[in-house]
């Protein structure tokens, strides 16, 4: 007789009187034979007379063929790094205004906020100072040479100052080329522009004035980018990693009740060694503004499945280390299938082997299918006995 793995109440006080009449007088004592009416069981099938009350507690439903599974995975809204610019302060310094406003357009260039600082009035300075010197060289070297052409000057005072005039020269280009990327290089005041490279609208601002900033702050002093389009970024479980690939389908909800469909654009070639997850990456259009960057969502991929069937997941029983299905064959009769699946979330197993669609399988009464197989079988004729 088969291990049962899924069993009953064993005191059968606890069950209703249709399971009661189902276990066949489980806690009965007729030695003689089967209860008039009871099922018939023969090897793994079980026929109940078409008036049996004990159909009421079986429910099955049709398998139905899928070509896909649906996986949610956790996933966030963030900015599109292609679109985005992360402003902090090159120099150290002290916020002196604030120009542009969180949610304003903004253009490549346009400044943001002013920023006093010491060290950029240095660069400053050093720029006027190498302009100056640059002038002096270069005047240095025009009488030199006219000396040399008279025959005062030596071959080398001319080699020593056109050296004086090459070093001058870069030196200047060096501290004007900064102040100029910097901005506002071409006075001595201090003030360091905050300028946004690209064009996009500024998301965040995290100054005030008289903030203290300096170069190493890890945090970003202004966010601009374009809400427009933002990355759904995904954190894939790892046993999923052969599975996902650019290029399948992720839903998430849109917010008026709705799936927005957006296809895998990106997936990293590494497990996270900390989190062991995968990360994915698709592009969202949010033209309308329904989604917020740093949202959390719950996504649902859209994985692909080989040839097989979806049955609920409550239908499927492991019986003796073995996945089994009863199938429903119609009036009254039901017959236990090996087969082979697994849960593919949502409520639904997918079973490769074993079952075909339109097949109805039992999800309600299963296990006390089962029971009825388990009883010794005492009479000839294959009716199931109780157990004393």
């Amino acid at each position: 007789m088969s291990r049962k793995v899924f069993s009953l109440p064993a005191r059968c006080g606890r069950l209703g009187p249709l399971l009661l009449a189902l276990a066949l007088g489980a806690c009965g004592h007729e030695e003689e034979g089967a209860a008039p009416g009871a099922p018939q069981v023969e090897k793994d099938s079980i026929r109940f007379a078409a008036d049996s009350p004990q159909l009421q507690v079986l429910r099955s439903a049709a398998a139905e063929a899928v070509t896909a599974s649906q996986v949610q995975v956790p996933a966030r809204l963030a900015w599109d790094d292609t679109r985005t610019s992360y402003l902090r302060a090159p120099m150290a310094g002290q916020v002196a205004q604030l120009v542009a406003a969180p949610g304003q357009a903004v253009r490549a260039g346009q400044t943001l906020a002013w920023i006093t600082s010491p060290e950029f009035g240095q660069l400053q300075a050093e720029g006027a100072r190498g302009q100056a010197e640059l002038r002096q060289a270069q005047h240095e070297l025009t009488r030199v040479r006219e000396l040399h052409e008279a025959g005062i000057a030596s071959g080398r005072e001319l080699d020593e100052a056109e050296a004086a005039f090459a070093a001058s020269r870069a030196e200047h280009a060096r501290s004007s080329t900064l102040a100029r990327a910097l901005g506002n290089g071409g006075r001595i005041d201090q003030r360091l522009p905050l300028r946004s490279p690209v064009d996009g609208v500024l998301v965040e601002r995290n100054i005030s004035p008289g903030m203290s900033v300096s170069a190493e702050s890890e945090r970003p002093l202004a966010v601009v980018s374009d809400p427009g389009h933002l990355w759904l970024l995904l954190d894939l479980p790892e046993h999923l990693a052969a599975q996902v690939h650019a290029g399948l389908q992720v839903a998430i909800d849109d917010g008026a009740g709705q799936a927005l469909h957006v296809p895998l654009q990106h997936v990293a070639d590494y497990v996270d060694s900390e989190t062991r997850v995968v990360h994915a990456r698709a592009e969202v259009d949010n033209a309308a503004r329904r989604f917020k960057a740093g949202q959390y969502l719950r996504a649902t991929l859209s994985l692909p499945l080989a040839q097989g069937v979806a049955v609920p997941v409550a239908g499927v029983l492991l019986i003796d280390n073995r996945q089994v299905v009863f199938v429903d064959e119609g009036k009254g009769r039901y017959r236990r299938q090996p087969v082979v699946g697994e849960d593919i979330g949502g409520g639904r197993a997918w079973v490769r082997e074993g079952l075909q669609a339109g097949q109805r399988v039992v999800v309600d009464g299963g296990l006390l299918l089962q029971q009825l197989l388990d009883q010794p079988q005492a009479a000839p004729h294959g009716s199931a006995q109780a157990s004393p």
